[in-house]
């Protein structure tokens, strides 16, 4: 029997998709995979997908789509970026409707009649070009419906990743750069700032929007940064039905004070008469909720949350998430919570002027209400969903106990260590990495991740992270040396390179990084990556998406000490609703697969190896590696199932 492809399996987070499949055995002359996206109930035509590198001996220097019948996938999984947006206009595919993949392998075209050339498009690239043909049979994925609306809970997901050869060579070709950039996402309408939100700006105007609409309702938000012109008009034009806490952003250097950023945005606010309660820190601690609670004759119906800031960097130039519960329980856990904000906040000193420091400190009654989590929701969808809400701060302690658990990050990590096949996460900064010295307590959930996986060398532990400090390779700068991100002030000596990878044989961390000028590759230009300090922005944890006890973490929460210890936060855990979890998983999987290739280039670069020349093989060579890599055939064998 001919070797084949004997599993394949999709998932969508409503955005793209997440496709993997497993062969039996070496596919002698596979050059790789053709892939097509089929609608099964015929809303459109079957679509082969698009790629955009190059066999060896071809050139794409204007970066011109062909399908992936005429440049194959050289890979064991792909992502479908194309599911809901087109990258050469602003239309997008239709919603709530199903999609299958058709996935084959392609070989050379050996002259035989009887075999059909499938590389028929026309020819937008350099060199000649490289007949393909079928070289065995196909396999059909599963079907998934694209759509962001999961029983009860609405899930969506920013494309908020700057550095990609789509953005860079649109700056390029527009004669942009990044100041022209952040002038472009915050401009209403602009085909940029569309993009890369994805949908979570209409979840974020989803409940204003129907206050608007509705006689009786009313909006409590309690908001971390808020800077997005948009954003900011809407609510001034809600003033009569809108009350919101506004806290202090970060301490501006150049400045000298704390809330430059939302300085702006609370004047207009104040000006357009808005109900606002300023909730100001002005020190370490944050007000680092970014919740909405939407409410019907002072009664809570529904309540949004998730890792966006209400910002144009948060909505365009970071990986974020927005979710929305339609739940009276869920959504009076938060209506509480808001109001107990509300009192914590009256005892505050209140700054003058409001840049000042203050040594406000979150009091003992707000302290003491989160200490445990609320009852455990069950949502009225068919799913019966399960949905269990912690609140920040949640110690009695004031300030961070290195060798005390909180109580919200021991829930998390009881639900951890009760992965049976993998963990997935992708993180801002939850912590340093490591254990607290001379003891055994895991800070953040980095740490804990790493550390189970070690402990269970059968279990996937798959994560992504943006500061250098989170990773457990960590490399602390010494006097007169500067590190990425930890540049101590003085001059530098010696450059110290932090780890982008780290990889043992089940865990596979990657950190967030972009294709510089010294190490390009094939036709790859210089990409962005950062407009400001986040790039990977969530807060995500996925335990076992594709068994019976998936379980998705997610909310304002940075998932470590501090989190839990200083700042106001909100955590969902969800469970019983596998279409939400696996959405996750692929919002997740999608950020660690495209930031996988330019951590493995920078390393390689930084090494002085051998690095992939940036075109595709000409050679069957390339399945053998992917077949054998440590790892990666492990994730597909449990994504197929």
């Amino acid at each position: 029997m001919s070797s084949r492809i004997i599993k394949a399996a999709a998932f969508t987070n409503g955005e793209t998709a997440y496709i993997a499949w497993k062969v039996d055995s070496m596919i002698h002359g596979c050059l790789g995979f053709e892939i097509t996206r089929q609608y099964p109930n015929g809303e459109l035509p079957d679509r082969v997908l698009p790629a955009w590198v190059a066999f060896k001996g071809q050139s794409n220097p204007d970066w011109n789509p062909q399908d992936t019948s005429v440049w194959p996938v050289q890979k064991l999984s792909w992502q479908d970026m194309t599911l809901v947006r087109k990258r050469d206009s602003v239309d997008t595919h239709p919603q709530d409707t199903e999609v299958q993949y058709l996935i084959r392998p392609v070989g050379p075209f050996d002259g035989n009649d009887d075999n059909k050339v499938i590389t028929t498009l026309p020819v937008n690239y350099q060199g000649a070009v490289v007949p393909l043909s079928y070289i065995g049979d196909g396999f059909i994925t599963n079907k998934i419906l694209i759509g962001t609306q999961h029983g009860n809970i609405r899930a969506t997901f920013t494309n908020g990743i700057m550095a990609t050869q789509w953005l860079s060579r649109t700056l390029k070709e527009t004669g942009a750069d990044i100041n022209t950039f952040r002038q472009d996402i915050q401009t209403p309408g602009n085909a940029i700032r569309n993009y890369m939100t994805g949908q979570v700006l209409n979840s974020l105007s989803m409940l204003l929007d129907k206050a608007e609409n509705t006689p009786g309702a009313s909006i409590k938000m309690a908001i971390y940064e808020l800077n997005d012109p948009e954003l900011i008009t809407k609510i001034a034009s809600l003033k009569d039905k809108v009350e919101i806490i506004l806290s202090n952003t970060a301490f501006d250097s150049k400045a000298n004070e704390w809330d430059t950023e939302n300085a702006p945005a609370r004047q207009t606010l104040q000006n357009a008469g808005v109900i606002k309660y300023d909730r100001f820190f002005n020190n370490v601690r944050i007000g680092h909720n970014k919740f909405v609670v939407y409410l019907e004759n002072g009664k809570p119906k529904s309540v949004l949350m998730g890792s966006t800031n209400w910002t144009y960097t948060g909505l365009c130039a970071q990986s974020n998430n927005a979710t929305i519960i339609d739940s009276e329980e869920v959504a009076g856990y938060y209506n509480t919570y808001w109001e107990n904000l509300k009192a914590d906040t009256a005892l505050f000193t209140v700054p003058n002027p409001s840049g000042n420091p203050t040594s406000n400190v979150q009091g003992s009654a707000l302290r003491s209400a989160n200490l445990t989590p609320n009852a455990t929701a069950t949502l009225n969808d068919d799913n019966k969903s399960q949905v269990t809400v912690w609140f920040s701060p949640n110690t009695i302690a004031s300030t961070v106990n290195k060798t005390k658990t909180p109580p919200d990050l021991s829930f998390v990590y009881s639900l951890m260590r009760k992965a049976e096949k993998a963990i997935l996460f992708a993180v801002f900064l939850p912590g340093m990495s490591g254990p607290t010295p001379d003891t055994d307590i895991m800070t953040n959930v980095v740490t804990e991740s790493i550390a189970i996986g070690e402990k269970d060398s059968s279990l996937l532990v798959y994560g992504s992270l943006s500061s250098p400090m989170a990773m457990p390779n960590y490399i602390k700068p010494v006097k007169g040396s500067t590190g990425d991100g930890s540049d101590d002030g003085t001059e530098s000596k010696t450059k110290v390179h932090q780890p982008t990878t780290y990889d043992t044989a089940n865990v596979h961390l990657v950190r967030a990084t972009n294709l510089h000028a010294n190490d390009l590759i094939g036709n790859f230009e210089a990409e962005l990556l950062t407009a400001g300090i986040a790039i990977i922005h969530d807060k995500i944890i996925v335990i076992d998406p594709f068994s019976d006890n998936a379980t998705a973490i997610f909310g304002s929460h940075n998932l470590g000490f501090k989190a839990s210890y200083a700042n106001d936060e909100n955590l969902v855990i969800v469970q019983n609703n596998p279409a939400l979890v696996r959405a996750y998983a692929a919002h997740v999987l999608d950020i660690y697969e495209h930031y996988r290739f330019r951590a493995v280039q920078e390393e390689l670069q930084t090494e002085g190896k051998p690095e992939w020349d940036g075109f595709l093989s000409i050679s069957d060579g390339w399945l053998e590696k992917a077949m054998s890599a440590t790892g990666k055939g492990s994730l597909a064998d449990y994504i197929c199932g």
